[in-house]
């Protein structure tokens, strides 16, 4: 289980965001305002219910190529990377490969067993750098995605509703407007914030 968001990294830590940031609009649980425009440019930990789900800013180019996803749902699952997935079958239709592959690029997608992803699918189809297949044992969970789209990154995962009494957080940042709300709010917040001005002036 993960830790609720605004516990975990450092650079969005809630207190932090509560306290630096200048207010725009508040109101009760959350708003959004000006903060500092930092290192990492982009980035979210998010709670809604029992979807799970974080985001950060990574390299265009690293070791897993510019793009690529995993997703699993009940039984199906899907497989993307460009360049393509070293070892990765250059085409597959009804589980039967062919052609080699065509794959220069590693696996970086950890919510996940590369093995049991690549090679226990059932795969429907596959082409290049892309396919859908079936895991009859579907125990790889209900749920979860993970994938990079050039510099961002980020997964999605189930959890409990209700973590520490906590049913939705998130705290987050897209250059210098800053973000963060929490149900049931979290103490101290601004209570109500208008255009950098505060009611509740206590820091967190």
């Amino acid at each position: 289980m993960a830790p609720l968001p605004g516990t975990e990294p450092p650079e969005l830590a809630r207190s932090k965001v509560i306290n630096d940031t200048k207010w725009l609009i508040y109101c009760c649980c959350g708003g959004q305002g000006i903060g500092p425009f930092a290192d990492p440019l982009v980035a979210a930990e998010v709670k809604q219910l029992c979807i799970r789900g974080s985001s950060s800013t990574t390299n265009i180019m690293d070791e897993d190529g510019l793009c690529n996803s995993v997703q699993v749902c009940l039984c199906i699952q899907q497989q993307m990377q460009i360049p393509p997935l070293e070892g990765a079958p250059a085409c597959a239709i009804c589980n039967k490969k062919f052609g080699g592959s065509m794959g220069s690029t590693k696996w970086k997608a950890t919510l996940f067993d590369q093995s049991k992803i690549m090679d226990e699918t059932f795969w429907l189809y596959y082409f290049i750098c892309s396919g859908c297949g079936i895991n009859a044992k579907m125990d790889n969970g209900l749920f979860s995605a993970q994938g990079k789209s050039l510099c961002c990154r980020g997964y999605e995962n189930l959890e409990s509703p209700v973590i520490d009494g906590v049913f939705c957080s998130q705290v987050g940042t897209t250059l210098c407007f800053w973000q963060e709300c929490q149900i049931p709010p979290a103490k101290p917040n601004p209570t109500i914030a208008i255009c950098t001005w505060r009611l509740n002036k206590e820091q967190a």
